[in-house]
């Protein structure tokens, strides 16, 4: 049975929202004419405005055409009728309409929405009797009928069967609509976007379910295809220049063990320089090529046991770095990946001063790891440069021979953006740079 359903179904939004009408219009049809019965059944006090003038007006033609002593009979044989009629004479009913009150704001309004279909009678008056609807029809020159107590607009069917179609027709519409686009439109495209949110869209394996209209499932399957061809190019590249690196490798192994066997002298440390320092930048490379900080999943770490190796690594090597901070922090994160991240940004503070402090906090749903300098800093209008990649201020934070590919920050923002997070630069003071990184506690 799902089968046949799901096969007769409409696939596109197009023809979706076209059933959608469709069906809302036949629900409020029958509803409507469900309500119509109910109104005129025992059990609803709502009466017709239309056919009680009808009656009256009846009443008033055989009064017309009846001797005066019949009169009185056929009134009180109108009250059957449910209707509330008294003779008077002409002169009694001016003082009535002298006293009339207009009709209220919202009778006024009811009326000119939801107009009669019957206008009032020829030579009939409508006025209001101690605030209640009332309606007069000529019998001869001096005698009138007077109908006391008709029913206000909103309690007629004159106004209730066409409002019931209105509300009818716009709740099952908004109905309608609303569920269809939580179900079809809102709740797949939010899942899209939470798992482009939750990931980096390319590393990870899950596919976006290709689920739905024709237009999402399109969608859906459009994204699968891109994550695969852009998955295919990262790693094509990676191999190449995983390739690359091992036959750069050899020969510069090769160079630096024959530069080793030379006599000593300024230019054999020269070129030894060389050599490491194009060994630094293939690591460098390769380093930003690794995958590590998508690939590698959340675990339950102490962050402040990770900060403190990090200060023990720097200050074995005999560099200047303090931690500031709590003993225990527990947190998720990646922690191969988040030590590669504050290892580069010591990495710069020691690059670029002479000493780095860690500092490690916890701001209600944030954790807080500060690495702060006293190096030169970064101009406020570099800030988010350095930020890409191979764009290097080294020469302007005077280190131009340390200079390296202008990866490291890269590397650093790429880690932080996989988890969540987000990087900052703020001013040291008196002197110096402060990179904060704020990643969510939960």
């Amino acid at each position: 049975m799902r089968r046949l359903l799901r096969r007769w179904t409409p696939h596109t939004i197009r023809a979706q929202i076209s059933l959608i009408i469709v069906i809302a219009f036949v629900s409020v049809v029958l509803t409507g004419r469900g309500v119509e019965q109910l109104s005129q059944s025992d059990y609803f006090a709502i009466q017709d405005g239309d056919a009680i003038i009808e009656r009256a007006e009846t009443v008033a033609i055989l009064l017309r055409h009846a001797d005066e002593a019949e009169r009185p009979a056929l009134v009180g044989w109108a009250a059957d009728l449910r209707l509330d009629l008294a003779l008077i004479d002409d002169t009694e009913l001016i003082p009535l309409i002298t006293k009339s009150s207009s009709p209220s704001l919202i009778d006024t309004v009811g009326l000119w929405l939801f107009p009669s279909d019957r206008e009032t009678p020829p030579g009939g008056q409508r006025f209001l009797i101690d605030g209640h609807s009332a309606l007069s029809l000529p019998i001869d020159g001096r005698t009138v009928l007077l109908i006391r107590n008709l029913p206000d607009t909103f309690s007629t069917n004159d106004f209730i069967s066409p409002l019931s179609y209105y509300v009818l027709g716009f709740l099952t519409l908004l109905l309608f609509f609303s569920i269809y686009a939580v179900r079809s439109v809102t709740a797949p495209l939010a899942r899209m976007s939470d798992e482009l949110n939750r990931s980096d869209g390319v590393s990870e394996d899950r596919s976006f379910a290709e689920a739905g209209t024709a237009e999402v499932v399109d969608l859906a399957r459009a994204l699968n295809g891109m994550r695969i061809r852009i998955r295919e190019m990262v790693d094509t590249r990676t191999r190449m220049l995983r390739s690359v690196s091992h036959d750069l490798r050899t020969p510069l192994t090769r160079l630096r063990l024959r530069t080793e066997r030379l006599d000593g002298g300024e230019l054999r440390e020269v070129m030894l320089a060389d050599i490491d320092h194009i060994n630094a930048l293939v690591e460098e490379t390769l380093d930003y090529l690794r995958t590590d900080a998508s690939g590698e999943e959340l675990e339950r770490t102490d962050i402040a046991s990770l900060m403190q190796t990090i200060q023990a690594n720097f200050s074995d090597v005999g560099f200047a770095v303090t931690y500031v901070g709590p003993d225990r922090l527990i947190a998720m994160c990646k922690p191969n990946a988040f030590i590669r991240a504050v290892t580069n940004l010591c990495d710069n503070a020691v690059k670029f001063g002479n000493h780095a402090t860690i500092s490690l906090s916890r701001e209600d749903s944030t954790i807080r790891v500060d690495v702060a300098d006293n190096g030169p800093g970064i101009p406020s209008d570099r800030r988010q440069l350095v930020l890409e990649p191979f764009f290097k201020l080294d020469a302007a934070r005077g280190a131009a021979q340390k200079a390296g590919l202008g990866l490291g920050l890269s590397i650093v923002a790429d880690i932080v953006r996989a988890h969540g997070g987000r990087l900052e630069f703020h001013d040291n003071r008196p002197r110096g740079l402060i990179v904060r990184v704020l990643l969510p506690a939960a």
